[in-house]
Order: C-alpha cells, then structure tokens, then sequence
C-alpha cells in the first residue's frame, strides 16, 4: 500500500517505515514539511537507537552516570518524539526542544569525556540540523546556543582544548552555519522560482484554456447561427414547396396531401367531408384588360376573403390562376356545405378596389361529396371541378353539386330557406295549444305552445318539415323569440279575461340555450308582456341536460331564479345520469310518445314507463305522459302513479281561440 507519491516519490509502507513514519497526511503544496517531518521522525528514531546501544555499553563497562544521562536524554527525547507523532501541530515546538536536548546531551557528554574533542562534531551536525529543520531563526539559536555550551564545558570542565583547537571549532561552526543557512536559502529560493514558475504555468495554461473556450463557446454560436439560419431557408423553401407564392395560399400539392389524410380519417370514422372547386367568373377579362398586376390584386383580395370567411377546421388552397379550392372536414350533413358555399359565393358581393379600379366579382363553385363522388383526391377534384363547369353554363355566381339529385336537393333547401325567412316577416307562424290534463281531477293544469307555418301555397306546414333548415340556418333565435313572446302576450290575455289555464309550456332549442343572450331575451319578454314568471313552463331535451351537465345545470338555475318551471322533454330517449337528475333544477319529467304508443302490451316500455314514473316520485318532480291516444293507455298510467297526461285523448293542438271556448264550457271531448 502507498501512503502517498509526491513529485514522483514512492514510499512503500514497510515495517521500518511504520516505525519511522509519523502517520500525518498532507497536500501537495506542503511536501517541504512532509519531507521535513519525515527526516526529524527518522533521524530522532535511528538516535534513539544507537544511543540506547552505546547507553548499554556505558552500564556494562561501569560508566553509570554517564549511562543516567544517557537514559534522561532518551526518555526526554522519547516524549518528545510521542508528542510529535500525536499531532502535526506540535511540529514547530518540539523541534526546538529535541534540538536544545540533543546541544545539552552533547555538552554533557564532552565534559564526561573532557578528551573525546571529536563530540564537537555533533555540534556542528545539530546545526545544520537546525538549519534544515527549522530554518534561520532556529539555525541561529543553535548555532548560539553550541558555542555557548562548548565555552561553557572549556571554561569549567579541565579539558585538553586548547586555544587553537577551541578557535577551529568556533570557526568551524560559524562555517557550518553560513553554509547550511546559504544552502537553506538557495533551497528556499529554489522552491519559490519552482512555485511562482508552477503559478505561471497555471496561469498559462488557465488564459488559454478561457482562451480556447471562448473559441470554442464563439465558433458554437456561429454554428447555433447558421443552424438556425439553415432552418429558417428550410422553413422557407418547404413554404415555398407547399405554398402559392401569389396568395400564400396552400398549393395543389399540399392540398391534395390535406384530402389524402381527409380520406383516411373518413375511413377510419365512417364520415363524410367536401371538397369545394371555386373559379373567378370572366377573370381572363380582367388580366387581359388590365394587365397581370392588376389581376394579381385582385386575387390576393379574393383570397383574403374567401380565407376569412371559412370556419377555422377547412382547408382553402389556389390550384393556379383563378382556381382555389376548399375543404370542409367533418360534414355532418349536406346543408352545412350549402351554408359555406353561399358564403363564398356573398363574400365576393362587396366590389374589389385596386389601384383605383373597382371590380365586382363573382365566382362559381363545384361541390364534390367523399365518398359518393370519389374515394381519392384526383377523383374528388375532378368532380368538383366538372361541377364547377356545369355552375359556369348555368350563368355562374352559383354553385352545383356534382350529381344532379344533391344539386336539386341544394336549389330545394334555398328555396325552403328563403321562404322561411319571408315567413318570419310575413308573420306567417302561428301557435296552437295542446291541452295538458290531470286525469284524476278532470282539470286543465296547462297547455304547451306548437308552432305551425301557414305558408299560402301549401297550407299547414308542421315543425317535422321546417324546423331542422330552422335550426340549421340560425333561424330559430329569432323564431324561438316569436314563440315565447307570442305565448306570454297570449296567456296575458287569458289572465285578464279570467281564463288560468295554469301555465303554458314553451320549448327551448340547443341554439337558443347556448344564446349568450337567452337570459336578457326571457326577462324582456315577460316584461313587455306583462306575463308572470309562474305562468310560464319552459321544455328542455334531455340530450342537451347530459351533452354539458355541469354547464347545463348552471345555466338552468339562472333561467329558474327568474321564476319560470323547467320541465324535461322526451324523457326517457336520452342517457341521464340520476346524480345529475338530482341536481337539475326541473319540476317535471316528460315520457316520451315513443314508449306510450304501444303500452300496454310492450313489456319493455312498460317496466320503463314505471321505472320513470317511480323515480319520479322519489326524486319529488311531477310527471307528465305525451302522446295517450286510448283509454287503456290511461288506465295504465293512473295504475302506475301518472296522472297528468297530454294527447289526442282529450284535445289536439288548436288555435286560442278555441282553448278559450273550452275554457268557456269546461268541456273536454275526447279524440
């Protein structure tokens, strides 16, 4: 085992080492007082030694006090020698002491053996000792400290120096002094050229070192730079690749990468998506009129439009010229691309100004539908494109379907639309009201408002055929507003004239629910109307309560607040959750028609029918059934707990009239 390898010194621990070595480690810049504490160990040790022989020698040839002596110096230098080892600190106080022992040993022994001249010698040994080991304060006493105890022995021991012998000997000790100490110093000053050349060294190598780092730190955030430079081109070049340098526009190729993936999400989800083909009617005339500047204004402004005005979910990309195209993801159903492509085709109704020159535009659009016109990109473009060709014969500013049935379907729809809208201001709409019915009673607890379209050419038109393309269209706020505001001012009118036919049950749409407005619009309402907030019952389907619970039920305890009831409509198509259930809001749970139709005798909408009819009970809400058309049916329902019923049994929807006569008579007929 190594205790410790120094400027390339190896000590091996060995016995002799064990016995020589003090035990104390220390770091490299110490390696003087490491060197310095081993030789003091050894010196004093290997002493010790040949003392404690001659100490032997001494008592068997009868010196004893010479012998004594010796034992005193060596128990002296002993303790000395254990208080060094016990701890490094001693270091500078026991060398003095070993040295000034080992002065007053020699002395001792000159003036036992006044003719031995040649223990002078050690004088000079512990000099340079001194010198060595404690350096030039030390070197000094001992120096001092020799000749004081050598004239001491002289003047009082009878020895055989004599003048010359006694002066050779000073002499020699100042010699060995000068020497040691010149030695010591240029040793001294040796090790201090070696340090500060060390220091240098470091300093050198640490200034190229920060020197080579800043090299290295600066050449990185060249090629962090340039990195991120090649990046930037990259960035540009794929932009380029996949862009119109023109509109910024998506180009062919990206495009037709947007309706591969399309295709494949169509397939996976069993969906449908759109691919629209748009071109600029007679823009050719525009290039060749006004030059190819001018035109490529006006493309960029058709661009910017057709962009803003699609939902954030399509695609819009320019083929080239005056041909973009669209994509519309996630179709739910033929009318919401009719929607976009009138929009498109609207939002070009404004003129376009370019340098001064204003340009009224219109365009013409070719709808393909995945997967009924094609199963790939190519197929589906050229669809849409012989579409849009078909669009440019009928006289353009239009938009076909690629098969003749959906374009037939579209032109229905708009007409339908367009006449709904004529109906809204022509007043077209009415209500009518369906009597609801306490069975056990006999008495009339409410009536729910129907709209009807009494359109001019085709008589009474029921909500089955109008009111989705109401939906669809956005229609139904300002319908749904009619209807409540139409209902309120009626039942006003049937308060004053003393007819209470408890209350009237209005039924609110998922649009109208999500109308930010929908608070403001109830209030307004009951109060131009002069209605109670009592009088008025409002019917929520049970797939809007569970689509958003939390949101729902929020919403439905502000619409409370105000005083209204809340009823569940259709109940028992939906997937209600019971904790949800228990924190809505409602009054009453409607059954839906569809499990009354065919009871009894369904014995699986009859356990249903009575689950609803229990729950209800429990849950503290009142329970009405929709759609009881037979005697039987009512009968099952009074057995179960139902009393209050709505359905042809009693009355059919009718005008207000006719409800005010019913009230008149207090007469309900059947059927």
């Amino acid at each position: 085992m190594k205790i410790f390898n120094t400027h390339g010194i190896n000590i091996e621990k060995t016995a002799l080492n064990n016995f020589l070595y003090s035990g104390f480690d220390f770091d490299d810049r110490e390696y003087e007082l490491r060197s310095k504490f081993i030789l003091l160990n050894s010196v004093v040790s290997i002493g010790l030694l040949v003392i404690s022989l001659l100490t032997v020698f001494l008592w068997w040839n009868g010196k004893i006090d010479l012998a004594v002596v010796n034992g005193l110096f060596i128990v002296l230098n002993v303790y000395l020698l254990y208080a060094l080892r016990r701890s490094e600190n001693a270091y500078k106080k026991v060398i003095p002491l070993i040295l000034l022992n080992g002065i007053l040993w020699i002395a001792i022994s000159l003036t036992a053996f006044p003719d031995e001249q040649i223990r002078v010698a050690w004088f000079l040994i512990m000099i340079m000792f001194s010198y060595y080991l404690g350096a030039y304060r030390l070197g000094i006493s001992a120096t001092a400290l020799s000749m004081l105890a050598l004239f001491s022995v002289v003047y009082f021991v009878d020895t055989s120096f004599n003048s010359y012998t006694l002066t050779l000997a000073v002499t020699m000790m100042i010699l060995t002094a000068l020497f040691s100490n010149l030695y010591e110093k240029r040793n001294k000053h040796a090790r201090e050229i070696l340090l500060r050349m060390n220091d240098n060294a470091q300093e050198m190598i640490k200034s190229k070192t920060e020197k080579s780092l800043d090299l290295y730190k600066n050449s990185t955030q060249e090629l962090i730079r340039k990195s991120e430079k090649l990046k930037e081109q990259k960035e540009v070049f794929e932009h380029l690749a996949y862009h119109d340098i023109l509109t910024g526009l998506p180009n062919r190729t990206l495009f037709h990468d947007r309706i591969e993936h399309a295709v494949e999400k169509a397939k996976r989800n069993k969906t449908e998506f759109a691919v629209l083909f748009l071109d600029i009617d007679r823009f050719k005339e525009i290039n060749d009129t006004f030059g190819h500047q001018i035109g490529d204004g006006v493309l960029r402004i058709v661009a910017d439009r057709l962009h803003e005005e699609l939902r954030a979910l399509d695609s819009i990309a320019r083929l080239g010229g005056d041909e973009f195209t669209v994509l519309v993801e996630d179709l739910n159903n033929i009318y919401s691309t009719e929607d976009i492509a009138q929009k498109l085709i609207q939002v070009l109704k404004d003129p376009i100004e370019v340098k001064g020159y204003k340009f009224y535009i219109t365009n013409s659009i070719g709808i393909s539908i995945y997967p009924h016109d094609g199963e790939d990109a190519e197929v589906l473009l050229e669809s849409a494109d012989s579409a849009m060709y078909a669009a440019k014969r009928d006289g353009g500013n239009m938009h076909q379907y690629h098969t003749r049935e959906m374009t037939e379907q579209a032109y229905e729809r708009v007409m339908l639309e367009s006449s709904i809208r004529q109906a809204v201001n022509n007043e077209e709409f009415v209500l009518h009201y369906q009597p609801q019915i306490n069975t056990q009673t006999g008495e009339l607890i409410g009536v729910e408002a129907l709209v009807r379209w009494q359109q001019p050419e085709m008589g009474v038109v029921f909500p089955v055929s109008f009111m989705p393309l109401v939906e669809a269209t956005g229609l139904i706020i300002s319908l749904g507003e009619w209807v409540l505001h139409t209902a309120a001012t009626q039942m006003t009118a049937w308060q004053k004239k003393g007819f209470d036919p408890g209350h009237i049950a209005v039924n609110l749409s998922v649009k109208q629910l999500r109308d930010e407005s929908i608070i403001a619009m109830i209030e307004n309402v009951l109060r131009e109307t002069e209605c109670k907030p009592e009088w008025i019952e409002f019917e929520i389907t049970e797939s809007y309560t569970m689509k958003n619970p939390d949101q729902s039920i929020k919403l439905l305890k502000r619409i409370k607040e105000i005083g209204v009831g809340l009823a569940i409509d259709d109940f028992g198509t939906g997937f209600s959750s019971l904790s949800y259930l228990k924190r809505l809001p409602v009054d009453m749970l409607k059954i839906d028609r569809s499990f009354i139709s065919d009871i009894p005798g369904n014995h699986e909408n009859e356990k249903l029918v009575k689950t609803i009819i229990s729950m209800s009970e429990n849950l503290g809400l009142e329970v009405l059934a929709e759609g009881v058309e037979t005697e039987e049916q009512k009968l099952f329902l009074q057995q179960k707990g139902c009393s209050n019923i709505q359905g042809y049994l009693y009355a059919k929807p009718m005008s207000a009239d006719e409800i005010a006569e019913m009230f008149k008579t207090k007469e309900l007929s059947e059927g």
